[in-house]
């Protein structure tokens, strides 16, 4: 019975403990005394504690809101220690002339974090290595056999996170791992896979909201997705919105006066309006124009003879940053129900496309 009373004794000290904050206490060698040593967040940059060195020791105490990787520099030097952490106590020992080999103990995810960058680092420093070995090779043949060993090594470090991501599921470690490699994956859908497999106590973090945004904006304006409602005012001044459309099979049209493209397209899309209008089916204009002028005219020059809207602030329109157009002609498909089933749809592919689903 005293041993549990001892038990919950120590878990209720850890529990404060990491209540409190964090304290780093460090002891290094060849750190001259005086030296102002600092906490940064790696994420924002922000500082969130220092310290002046006394006899190669030093203590940063504060506290943080979550995990994080964050650095421990040194006013007048380049070198800074890297580290993993939340709130707790960690200690780093180690000698200031040879800080590739501190050691840091107290966070389970500075452990976590190492045992990533310990397989990771190679495989990267190989990647970086062949690049640099690609891009000036002239010769193909030599050119094409550096590329087999690249792709090989990309796989390689592919499978590398992925056994690293399985076995930590839990580990906010694993966010950053993923965030890392998702430019080697195949695609956010890839990303939002494995990204769903962790755990919620790994989904916290800076890194985690980086690829949880990163995972939200690609599905804005995806086939499959709800379109989202957005109202803007047409050219009599009358707000019109998205919703009212609802019912109806919809092509909200991205255009411009001043594009090309969008003007040599416009016969296809009022070709397409005129054969189905009838049939369910209507087209909403949302201009990329700054000119009102300009605008009104081109959309009777080319008979544009359905609902248009723009509030005139080129590519800086709301609803084009709203579903991220960068550029035009661009257009979404919407079904009476509101989900996106098509986008960028031109010329025989628009009308085929209607064909099939307005027969």
């Amino acid at each position: 019975m005293r041993h549990l009373f001892i038990i919950s004794i120590l878990f209720i000290t850890v529990t404060l403990q990491a209540q409190q904050g964090f304290s780093i206490k460090g002891n290094i060698q060849n750190l001259k005394s005086g030296t102002l040593v600092f906490l940064m967040n790696g994420s924002d940059g922000k500082t969130i504690a220092t310290d002046t060195v006394k006899n190669g020791q030093f203590q940063l105490k504060g506290k943080v809101v979550e995990p994080d990787i964050f650095q421990v520099g040194f006013v007048g030097f380049k070198e800074a220690i890297d580290l993993f952490m939340e709130n707790g106590i960690i200690t780093i020992d180690g000698d200031f002339n040879n800080l590739n080999n501190i050691i840091i103990k107290g966070s389970a995810l500075e452990q976590d974090y190492l045992d990533f960058k310990n397989s990771f680092n190679p495989l990267r420093d190989t990647l970086n290595k062949l690049v640099n070995l690609i891009n000036p090779e002239k010769t193909q043949l030599r050119r094409d056999s550096l590329i087999r060993v690249f792709e090989a090594t990309k796989v390689n470090v592919v499978n590398n996170a992925t056994n690293y991501t399985q076995a930590r599921r839990n580990s906010p470690v694993s966010s950053f791992v993923l965030f890392v490699i998702s430019p080697l994956l195949n695609g956010l859908t890839d990303v939002e896979a494995r990204y769903n497999a962790l755990l919620p106590e790994a989904k916290r973090g800076s890194f985690a909201r980086i690829l949880e945004k990163g995972i939200a904006d690609a599905k804005i304006g995806a086939v499959g997705t709800m379109a989202i409602n957005f109202t803007q005012k047409d050219t009599l001044g009358k707000i019109i919105s998205l919703a009212s459309f609802k019912g109806k099979y919809v092509l909200v049209d991205f255009w411009a006066s001043w594009c090309g493209p969008c003007r040599q397209e416009n016969p296809n899309v009022v070709a397409a309006y005129q054969k189905y209008k009838a049939k369910n089916f209507t087209v909403l204009g949302i201009s990329l124009d700054e000119n009102r002028n300009n605008w009104i005219q081109a959309i009777r020059k080319d008979k544009l003879t359905w609902t248009h809207v723009s509030d005139l602030k080129y590519f800086e329109n709301e609803v084009a940053k709203l579903y991220h157009i960068n550029s035009i002609p661009a257009n979404f498909l919407i079904d009476p129900s509101g989900k996106i089933i098509a986008r960028n749809l031109r010329g025989e592919e628009l009308s085929q496309t209607l064909a099939n689903i307005l027969r």
